[in-house]
């Protein structure tokens, strides 16, 4: 009798049944581990909105008891806005916020919430987003790949600048503006007479301080969260677009969870938008008053606004098509 072979086939027995063993006693603690899923913000850490990623993620993380968990990256640690919505759509990222121009080049019919003077009050763009109309939006956006679960409001954007106040469309002729990637943007501000510049975010900052830009368009507390007061010079509060975050999903990681974490998320997305929604505009009014110490800030009159208006009006025809006509005119209902 080989007694070494027979030993060796003991050790190896022995090894097998203890590994086994210890599969079998993890396998339930793998079974429990935390899911993980990523959300990628374009917004530095002082903004309204890390805040309300870090309440989402947290109430996701309570929620789920642990189950679930949101890992968050801010100040566009993943890349551009495009390349974070990007990934989004190919399912690499789980989460990603942007606003509805950004959204425009995966998905033409987000134009409409861009048009120009378009928007009356927040109030009426969160209402806007609960009827019909919003719902048609959320499908277009979901046959793209992506599931929309909320929005954060951003607020009026206003012109910015190093050369001149703005007051009429004439003070804004031969401008460089940078606006956001977007063929509303570009046709809007061709409209009044200057020459936009597309860029990301991220670039603003040094685009202004090496004057490659002469000015840009902003809501006011995001020119404070970045400091752009630091490299601008004129504020004009043109409110030409009332803007907000579309915070969205891969639509496939969203059909592959289980109906129970599907309500998680959409209970702590809702948490995270009160809050949100709440603080947002009273940190615009702080925003503005500390703006006033830091540049100079114009208002525009009611009879220069309406310049405005009718200046970029033939923007809503140029953009009928693309958009829809039907659209178009659900969104007019809705927003205006």
């Amino acid at each position: 009798m080989n007694t070494s072979h027979s030993a060796g086939s003991r050790r190896t027995f022995l090894k097998l049944s203890l590994a086994a063993g210890a599969a079998a006693i993890a396998s339930p603690a793998i079974a429990q581990r935390a899911r993980t899923l990523r959300f990628g913000n374009p917004q530095p850490t002082g903004s309204n909105y890390h805040q309300a990623m870090m309440i989402f993620a947290d109430e996701v993380a309570k929620l789920s008891s642990g189950k679930l968990k949101i890992e968050t990256f801010p100040n566009s640690q993943l890349g551009s806005i495009k390349e974070m919505l990007t990934s989004v759509q190919l399912g690499s990222l789980a989460f990603t916020n942007a606003t509805p121009a950004w959204y425009s080049n995966f998905i033409r019919q987000m134009d409409v919430f861009t048009l120009p003077f378009l928007v009356s009050s927040p109030d009426k763009l969160r209402a806007s987003l609960d009827t019909p109309f919003g719902g048609h939006i959320n499908d277009l956006a979901e046959a793209a790949g992506f599931k929309i679960l909320g929005t954060w409001l951003m607020g009026a954007r206003h012109m910015v600048n190093n050369i001149r106040p703005i007051h009429t469309p004439a003070d804004v002729a031969g401008l460089k503006i940078r606006v956001i990637s977007s063929q509303v943007y570009l046709a809007a501000f061709r409209a009044l007479g200057a020459n936009p510049v597309a860029l990301d975010s991220a670039e603003i900052y040094l685009a202004m301080q090496q004057k490659v830009v002469d000015g840009l368009e902003y809501p006011l507390r995001d020119l404070l969260d970045v400091k752009l007061y630091e490299v601008s010079k004129y504020v004009s509060l043109t409110a030409h677009v009332t803007d907000f975050f579309l915070v969205s999903m891969n639509k496939g990681l969203w059909d592959g969870l289980s109906k129970e974490q599907q309500e998680i998320l959409n209970a702590a997305m809702k948490t995270s938008m009160d809050w949100e929604w709440k603080v947002q505009p009273e940190a615009t009014i702080a925003a503005l008053e500390k703006l006033k110490t830091l540049m100079a800030v114009n208002d525009i009159t009611p009879e220069h606004r309406k310049l405005f208006v009718d200046a970029t009006k033939p923007v809503y025809q140029q953009f009928e098509e693309p958009i829809g006509k039907d659209l178009l005119a659900q969104g007019i209902a809705a927003l205006s």
